[in-house]
């Protein structure tokens, strides 16, 4: 097998403007990004439908640094890009899609990060599949889905049927991040 040209790490946070965002998933890329965990070659692109700028999001983000990590914080903003566009609009996608190929790099493993609400996951996955995952500019798609998983077990197995129906088994996360929540409250009566 050949040398490959470097490819780019491309994180898009779908719902980049929403409470989950700003308050969990910012936050946790810039302990990951300060710690040097994240992809050298990284570049996180926010989501949203909402008539914002990153300057905006980046003002109502609740990330608290230290007077020594300003300048690790400021350098962590300047991988961060943000595109406004809709969850239902085709177009919109093509445009992202375009964005990631002239904007960050022709040849990118792309991580699409889902922090909406469940009735936007079908379409918004759909969006995806058509238009996100072009052979030849795609080495590798992830798809990961926020809770909840729908309302009932007859939703979660609609949607579970629906992402299986665009993705391998291997490209898609579910996360709960409440799973353990009870388990981590009660942690001192368990020592």
């Amino acid at each position: 097998m050949g040398v490959q040209a470097e490819v780019v790490h491309v994180f898009v946070l779908i719902g980049a403007s929403g409470d989950l965002a700003r308050k969990k998933i910012y936050p946790t890329l810039f302990q990951l990004y300060k710690k040097e965990l994240l992809p050298k070659n990284l570049a996180i692109i926010g989501y949203s439908r909402a008539d914002v700028s990153l300057s905006h999001i980046r003002k109502r983000c609740v990330i608290d640094i230290s007077s020594d990590e300003e300048e690790t914080y400021e350098k962590f903003w300047l991988i961060n890009y943000f595109i406004k566009g809709s969850y239902e609009n085709e177009r919109d996608f093509e445009f992202l899609n375009h964005y990631i190929y002239k904007t960050v790099s022709k040849r990118t493993n792309r991580l699409f990060y889902l922090a909406l609400p469940p009735t936007l996951f079908e379409v918004v996955t759909s969006n995806i599949k058509r238009n996100c995952m072009q052979k030849g500019t795609v080495d590798w798609t992830r798809v990961i889905v926020e809770k909840p998983f729908g309302k009932d077990s007859e939703s979660a197995a609609k949607l579970f049927k629906h992402l299986a129906s665009l993705f391998k088994q291997e490209e898609v996360y579910l996360i709960d991040h409440y799973l353990g929540k009870e388990m981590v409250e009660n942690i001192i009566y368990l020592r």
